[in-house]
């Protein structure tokens, strides 16, 4: 459905056909590209990555990368080596930039102190009707993860884009209380991975922000999401424990990764121990983050399939 705002036009909440299918596009596969749109009367701009062997009549899996407060969509593209997984798997990224908030600094409308004049859900509905509308896009694949403040944007995207948005990872995310609360229209996939030694959102709260205790967020996602039954907890390394919450409304996976001492990162070349093994692990999110999305496309209901058709249409024009 298409919800009014009381200050600007309509966000978009579930999958629309991708126009883009069959157009010819001269954006170089295999490159980043800064791009500009216009969302409620306010230039943003993103850094939008082409897969290599781009092929315009094929739908392509969409990445939304979001960054951290205070960073940018380039350092994000680096932070995370997406754009590298992204033309090894064939998928498209777009690392969406923060606005510039009361802070001066950059970042995502996570918060009660953000400027109300910026919607950053309504930039990336616009952002996704304009990236179908240039690309062949798959529209039961649109994925979204983020870092930090970025992680709490992907948070919130799972509030209220979940009809349009497959599936959710955050790393290291901040979760302040939404102003708005939060609604999903839908059991929600979300993957969580944090370290205990975080000391910018710590992994027990920071009530100075309203930050809550991870295990707290992690139980309202599994009440939202009405996972029956408690989370099965596997701890096969020294420094790493998964949980998986089980039972949950329509097949939604949570599940979460605390690392011991980790701090504020993503985590790239995290090394972990093998209890009664001196065999060790690099762990590294960004692969694990493209494994998840791969397993939680969106479910086919009727308004996916009503996309999917069209976006075939567009194919065979």
């Amino acid at each position: 459905m298409m919800v009014p705002l009381l200050n600007g036009g309509p966000i978009i909440t579930h999958p629309i056909a991708s126009a883009g299918c069959g157009k010819l596009s001269s954006f170089v596969p295999g490159t980043s590209f800064n791009q500009k749109i216009t969302s409620e009367g306010i230039v943003r701009s993103y850094l939008l990555h082409i897969p290599l062997h781009y092929n315009a009549i094929r739908p392509y899996p969409l990445v939304l990368n979001f960054h951290g407060h205070s960073s940018t969509s380039l350092q994000q593209e680096r932070r995370t080596g997406f754009s590298t997984l992204a033309d090894q798997s064939g998928s498209i990224v777009v690392y969406p930039q923060g606005a510039i908030g009361p802070d001066h600094l950059t970042g995502w409308d996570t918060g009660p102190l953000w400027d109300p004049k910026v919607n950053d859900v309504l930039f990336v509905s616009d952002l996704l009707n304009q990236l179908q509308t240039e690309l062949c896009i798959d529209p039961t694949r649109i994925y979204a993860t983020g870092f930090s403040n970025g992680g709490g944007m992907t948070n919130k995207l799972a509030c209220d884009l979940s009809g349009r948005i497959a599936a959710f990872v955050s790393v290291a995310g901040s979760y302040p209380p939404l102003p708005g609360g939060c609604h999903p229209s839908r059991a929600v996939s979300i993957l969580e991975i944090h370290g205990t030694g975080d000391p910018v959102v710590p992994y027990n709260g920071l009530p100075s922000k309203n930050y809550p205790p991870i295990d707290q967020w992690l139980q309202q996602w599994a009440t939202r999401n009405e996972c029956t039954r408690r989370p099965i907890i596997s701890v096969n390394a020294k420094n790493i424990m998964g949980e998986e919450w089980v039972g949950c409304q329509d097949n939604a996976e949570l599940i979460h990764y605390r690392i011991q001492r980790m701090g504020h990162t993503w985590p790239i070349h995290i090394v972990i121990h093998y209890k009664g093994n001196a065999k060790t692990m690099i762990f590294n999110a960004t692969p694990l983050i493209w494994a998840f999305f791969q397993a939680h496309p969106l479910s086919t209901t009727e308004k996916v399939s009503e996309a999917l058709t069209k976006t075939e249409q567009h194919l065979t024009r």
